[in-house]
């Protein structure tokens, strides 16, 4: 019967959904119902941002379980974020042009500011998780490998697209204390834009006639067009190629979150171009580097995707040209990042561990090409 109590924690009805919370926990606690298969249900009911009762109590049920099995919460996390979107999908009431109200996040004021958490701030801040460094890694890549591409699939599934804007949200929102956590999630993020966002790039010059050696060295004339607003397929010989630029839209889709992301967590935790491209994730934490927060005056991350294709498979042109401008300056700026290079003077050579040999690495290369050449005469 399991399976039937789950069903009823999405009941619209919040008296019942608080019972059958209830209920699960006795089952817990007696062994008849498998953890393993509940806690993301538990996970999903941190949603109910309407029912603080019914969140506390599943909140007790989950650290209860987080201290009998600490793994349980980073091999469950992304089962249970997954179904805390599909909660709030189905149990809380359309807007005024009916789709769901889906949110990762809740606001508070505290005096004259305006803080923003996640509706899993709790569990992280509650359970042992938050003070073991490698919990909290393995919880924070399985969040992030929502956003890896399928290796079934060429394609990303447009309806997976709500998810993973939910997800952003809450990996830009929930609470570090040190900046190793942001630095992790950055280093993952450029993993995956700078291979998986690349490709598309050099699908789009494919398909559009582009330079393939370098196809997004500058502004083209599709950027321009949709940043003013004159964007029309007709003029660059889209309209054939609608299934093939729109599908392309939907897997920028699934960077373009990640590339905002990327964006508002250097800004919100001051993250140095030097600092992330030092950081390696095996790397101790630095003492002067715990103890931090994010900033107030920052605004909450918000991840809005508009459909690029309606019921009938018909292709928006106006949020395919939105998304195609985004994509590639974005990716402009990515790779920029990415690839920075410290041009400041060469100073004095690295000091060498006792015993460890020389290498030719690339201060000796640099050295040697500022080096006079002498002529065999």
């Amino acid at each position: 019967h399991a399976d039937r109590l789950y069903e009823l924690t999405l009941s619209k009805d919040e008296k019942v959904r608080q019972m059958i919370i209830d209920l699960i926990g006795h089952l817990l606690r007696q062994g008849l119902i498998n953890p393993m298969a509940t806690v993301p249900h538990l996970l999903a009911v941190q949603g109910d941002v309407k029912s603080p009762a019914t969140r506390s109590l599943a909140l007790k049920l989950l650290i209860t379980e987080g201290e009998k099995r600490p793994d349980m919460l980073r091999q469950r996390i992304c089962a249970g974020l997954k179904q805390a979107y599909y909660f709030q999908k189905e149990v809380y009431p359309h807007d005024s042009s009916g789709v769901p109200r889906v949110t990762a996040l809740l606001s508070r004021d505290e005096g004259h500011k305006v803080v923003t958490d996640t509706i899993f701030d709790q569990v992280i801040k509650e359970s042992a998780i938050r003070n073991k460094r490698a919990q909290r890694q393995g919880l924070l890549k399985g969040i992030i490998s929502l956003f890896e591409k399928d290796p079934d699939s060429e394609h990303t599934d447009a309806d997976q697209l709500p998810l993973l804007a939910f997800a952003s949200e809450i990996l830009a929102h929930l609470p570090y204390t040190a900046l190793n956590d942001p630095l992790f999630i950055v280093y993952h993020l450029s993993c995956i834009t700078a291979l998986d966002g690349q490709s598309i790039i050099n699908q789009f010059a494919e398909l559009l006639g582009g330079d393939l050696c370098d196809p997004n060295s500058e502004e083209d004339d599709i950027e321009r067009a949709a940043k003013t607003g004159t964007f029309d397929p007709n003029q660059f010989g889209l309209q054939s190629k609608s299934a093939e630029f729109g599908q392309l839209c939907v897997n920028s889709c699934r960077i373009l979150p990640l590339l905002q992301l990327k964006d508002f967590l250097c800004e919100a935790y001051n993250l140095s171009e030097a600092r992330i491209t030092e950081y390696v994730p095996s790397e101790k934490e630095r003492i002067h580097e715990k103890g931090v927060s994010i900033s107030d005056s920052i605004p909450a991350f918000s991840c809005i995707m508009d459909p690029i294709f309606d019921s009938q498979q018909n292709i928006n042109w106006n949020n395919a040209g939105k998304v195609y401008a985004m994509m590639r300056p974005m990716m402009r700026d990515s790779e920029d990042e990415d690839l920075h290079v410290d041009t400041e003077p060469l100073k004095k050579t690295p000091k060498r561990k006792s015993g460890q040999k020389r290498k030719l690495g690339d201060f000796d290369d640099a050295l040697a090409q500022d080096s006079p050449k002498v002529s065999p005469d």
